[in-house]
């Protein structure tokens, strides 16, 4: 299903990609999953795969050639052309949405490298996000012209993007507090404030669901609507940035794992907490570590301490006869 404008098949098309609208809502929806669970990719040990990471700049850079041709002429010239005021809206809202999950996206992958201590996924992150960015000025040329848009649509246009600018900004701000990432922030120091208040909301005695009053909020700023997405080159890149997740990440449902649970997951990978290398004192306290079948006791008491238990003399019961003789006597006054 879709809306041809033109003769030239790339200006665009308003369509459903395998039935799901690929709209800004869902480009926002995918970008706070990647937010979400982004520790759970960081926190990894597995290499990227150098085929996922080509599928991943490869399919980003093809989509941002077709923007490319429908953005440059606009900026180039005030000639009229075919598409109309409401389909520029849907054009430059979803490209503010593509650029807030690049954001995020070379985020994750920049904090993966720093944690991991190599340099393979960031180069590429990178390099696809300042070509992001430099379409990103021939965006901001177009509305600054006010030759293709009125001045409420521009108004519109505006307020969507300080809006998706102040969602990156909440989305990075465990990034920037914890990686120091706040170069991709829109103002790091806003940024670095959201992560503060979620840092202190997770461990609270009744910790927020942050991330689900997010995806909710996301829900909200973006109604599902029309999509501007010309082909799945979109698509494909974000099934590659997806692909970048260690299968350990997901339930059999595809339904990706909490952190909490991974994190579970991977200590038992760890060499020191394997039973087996797991100091003695500690390891007599596993009911089904090895030591365990020689019951030894947990602590010894010292020699002093036990030829003093030794010489005490134990204390003697009380037997029934004497208790009897007692009660016996009656009560005394």
């Amino acid at each position: 299903m879709g809306i041809q404008r033109g003769s030239n098949p790339f200006i665009i098309s308003l369509t459903r990609q395998n039935g799901i609208p690929l709209n800004s809502q869902i480009t926002a929806e995918i970008a706070a999953v990647i937010a979400s669970q982004g520790l759970s990719l960081i926190e990894g040990t597995a290499p990227f795969s150098s085929d996922v990471l080509c599928d991943f700049w490869f399919h980003g850079q093809e989509h941002l050639k077709q923007r490319r041709r429908v953005l440059e002429p606009l900026a180039q010239s005030d000639t009229p052309h075919d598409l109309s005021e409401s389909e520029l809206e849907v054009i430059f809202k979803d490209f503010f949405a593509e650029e807030m999950l690049m954001r995020i996206v070379t985020t994750v992958l920049a904090a993966a490298d720093q944690k991991r201590k190599q340099c393979q996924a960031e180069p590429i992150a990178r390099s696809l996000f300042l070509a992001f960015l430099d379409l990103k000025r021939v965006v901001l040329a177009v509305m600054v012209a006010e030759s293709h848009l009125s001045l409420d649509a521009l108004k519109r246009i505006n307020r969507t993007r300080r809006s998706i600018e102040r969602w990156t900004d909440l989305m990075l701000g465990q990034f920037v507090l914890q990686f120091n990432m706040q170069e991709f922030a829109h103002d790091p120091e806003r940024s670095r404030d959201f992560g503060e208040d979620q840092s202190s909301s997770l461990k609270a005695p009744s910790p927020v669901q942050t991330w689900d009053l997010i995806t909710a909020g996301l829900r909200i700023s973006f109604p599902a609507g029309l999509t501007s997405q010309s082909s799945d080159h979109w698509e494909k890149m974000l099934a590659a940035v997806m692909a970048c997740y260690p299968e350990e990440c997901f339930h059999q449902s595809a339904m990706m794992k909490s952190i909490q649970h991974i994190r579970i997951a991977r200590s038992g990978l760890a060499a020191e907490t394997h039973p087996d290398r797991i100091p003695e004192l500690f390891r007599t306290l596993l009911p089904h570590s090895a030591s365990s079948k020689q019951n030894h006791p947990h602590f010894k008491p010292t020699e002093q301490k036990q030829q003093e238990i030794n010489a005490s003399s134990p204390k003697q019961g009380i037997s029934f006869s004497h208790l009897h003789k007692r009660n016996s006597k009656g009560p005394h006054f």
